[in-house]
């Protein structure tokens, strides 16, 4: 963690990050890019966080990202896209999922969900 002093900038807090939290900052960047909005104490929160779970490098993050949402069933939802757009299934409209139930049974397993300023981000357990 980079204690930030009071009159850092953007710039300034980037320029003095190592190469590895550099590249790390521009992967996070490059797939939500939401994050280009953050200052910089935010910024370095969310790599904190992330750090936390073990992902300390662009590679651990591009390989671990999954999805995002700012939806008010987050885990739900995120299993109904993992189920019908990543798997393809087509459910007919009778059909009744608890998707909720579905993420604390069978998927909160293998994945990481963390809030961070009203987004929930999902990354892979295994990176």
């Amino acid at each position: 963690m980079i204690a930030l002093p009071i009159a850092t900038t953007g710039a300034d807090w980037y320029d003095n990050l190592t190469e590895q939290d550099q590249e790390l900052y521009d992967m996070i960047e490059d797939r939500c890019p939401e994050f280009s909005k953050y200052d910089a104490a935010k910024c370095q929160d969310f790599m904190d966080e992330l750090s936390e779970y073990g992902i300390t490098t662009a590679e651990q993050f591009e390989d671990a990202y999954f999805w995002q949402s700012d939806s008010f069933n987050p885990e739900a939802d995120f299993v109904e896209y993992l189920v019908t757009e990543l798997d393809c299934l087509e459910l007919p409209p009778y059909l009744v999922i608890d998707w909720q139930e579905s993420w604390d049974r069978n998927y909160c397993h293998d994945f990481i969900s963390f809030c961070f300023d009203g987004e929930v981000y999902f990354f892979h357990n295994n990176f």
